[in-house]
């Protein structure tokens, strides 16, 4: 059998099997060794036709906490203006908060993963795209946690929590 006889992965697809490998390393410098321990997976559950990723318990327990740890800025700053127009209506109208709460919570465990690939895979092209200098390096700049703001916000939510025991 001669060479040109043989059959051979297309241009195309040798480009996109190279693509998707890219990617696979950009999310792995970008997110750090939590990629491969858990997000990898759940990302991979992710199409065009099913967006439930799974449930993501720290998304679940920290909910917006969990948004700026995980450098999600602009998704935790949303949260925060519905949390914050969810109360005021509640307040407006005397009605128990308690709900809105449970389900502002399960919808944060089983949308984070997805919200968090679609960060990912942003930050990642505009990286790409427009970044300036060493790539991995503004991928390990940009990704990874803030732990500084993850704290801060516990700091304000408990302070939230101890002035709302103690005005009871």
């Amino acid at each position: 059998m001669s060479l040109d006889q043989q059959s051979f992965p297309s241009p195309r697809v040798l480009e996109r099997r190279a693509s998707v490998d890219q990617l696979e390393l950009d999310r792995t410098v970008f997110i750090g060794e939590k990629y491969a321990s858990y997000y990898q997976a759940q990302f991979e559950k992710i199409t065009s036709k099913k967006q439930y990723a799974g449930f993501n318990v720290a998304a679940f327990f920290l909910g917006v906490i969990w948004l700026f740890y995980r450098k999600m800025y602009s998704y935790g700053f949303m949260s925060i203006a519905l949390i914050v127009f969810i109360g005021i209506g509640e307040a407006l109208l005397g009605i128990d908060s308690s709900g809105a709460n449970i389900g502002l919570a399960v919808a944060f465990g089983m949308l984070g993963n997805t919200l968090y690939k679609h960060h990912v895979d942003k930050q990642i092209t505009k990286i790409r795209q427009f970044g300036n200098g060493n790539v991995a390096t503004e991928l390990e700049n940009r990704g990874g946690t803030n732990l500084l703001a993850g704290a801060i916000l516990l700091a304000i939510w408990l302070g939230l929590i101890a002035l709302a025991i103690g005005g009871s």
